[in-house]
């Protein structure tokens, strides 16, 4: 069995897609299974796939015919086709760096506690150029969540029992292309997107991940997120409505863990997801539900 899955969901992404994959190819670390779920592709992108198959046995591929038009579809039907112990996701126009594997799995190997661990994302512009500062630098990650982090050696950092009270508080801090998880430690909530938070299916998954454990943050940027056109465009009222039903469920589990004051501030935060819903609503002409 393979020590990693790596899972990448293609949709007519053959400008970028070869960038992705060479870039999980050539990894320092070599034992995993990389799964393509090429969800209906109509341009190049079956050809890139079927060639890249061809020349590494590594490389696991399924074919849907048709279009799901839902990112959770592809990630899901190879989460079930997967028996590694550790998970990771890369995006059809994202990169990583050589060294991300064998740094994200010794960390979870050296620590049997923490049910993932994850790291920084470089921004680029569509070439590939990085942008100034990083996914969480711009988000003055470190010392926002500095209470919740115990510092170790090498850049990583233990986030703790009660950095999931940050996640829900603040934000997730978590992105798809930074984690690795440990699938055999997430029992309680098996790892699975929920296609009905479309828009904010990752938060969603990185949150239930946070309730069941301690996770591992190194701070160093191991991926390139890409900026550009042709990344995915959501509904930005479906997706604000999908962040106020995620936060409310998460609250129903979250609260137990807050103290008054935190319950306090979470309720505020969703009341700012539903201020917010409720004028695009009124600008989408939807007076009752606004």
């Amino acid at each position: 069995m393979p020590k990693i899955s790596v899972i990448t969901p293609a949709h007519n992404g053959a400008e970028f897609l070869r960038q992705a994959v060479e870039s999980v190819l050539n990894q320092s670390f070599r034992d995993f299974e990389y799964f393509i779920v090429d969800d209906g592709s109509t341009d190049e992108t079956p050809r890139i796939i079927a060639e890249y198959a061809a020349r590494d046995p590594r490389i696991r591929t399924v074919r849907r015919e048709r279009a799901s038009g839902d990112p959770t579809i592809p990630k899901n039907i190879a989460l079930s086709l997967s028996n590694s112990p550790y998970i990771c996701f890369l995006d059809q126009d994202d990169f990583c760096h050589p060294e991300k594997f064998t740094i994200l799995n010794d960390g979870l190997d050296h620590n049997p506690g923490w049910v993932a661990a994850f790291h920084d994302v470089q921004l680029t512009d569509a070439d590939g150029t990085p942008r100034a500062g990083s996914y969480l630098s711009n988000a003055d990650f470190l010392r926002r969540s500095s209470s919740y982090l115990r510092e170790m050696d090498e850049h990583w950092y233990d986030c703790g029992d009660n950095f999931y009270i940050f996640m829900s508080l603040h934000y997730a801090a978590i992105h798809t292309v930074s984690v690795m998880l440990a699938r055999e430690r997430l029992l309680n909530d098996p790892v699975s997107f929920r296609a009905h938070y479309r828009g904010s299916d990752d938060t969603d998954l990185w949150l239930r991940v946070g309730a069941q454990g301690p996770i591992g943050y190194v701070d160093r940027t191991l991926a390139f997120y890409r900026q550009h056109n042709g990344n995915l465009s959501r509904n930005q009222l479906a997706m604000t409505w999908n962040a106020v039903e995620l936060h409310e469920a998460n609250y129903l589990i979250a609260r137990h863990k807050l103290d008054t004051r935190e319950r306090t501030q979470y309720r505020r935060k969703i009341a700012a997801y539903q201020h917010t819903l409720g004028y695009m609503l009124y600008k989408a002409g939807r007076f009752d539900e606004a």
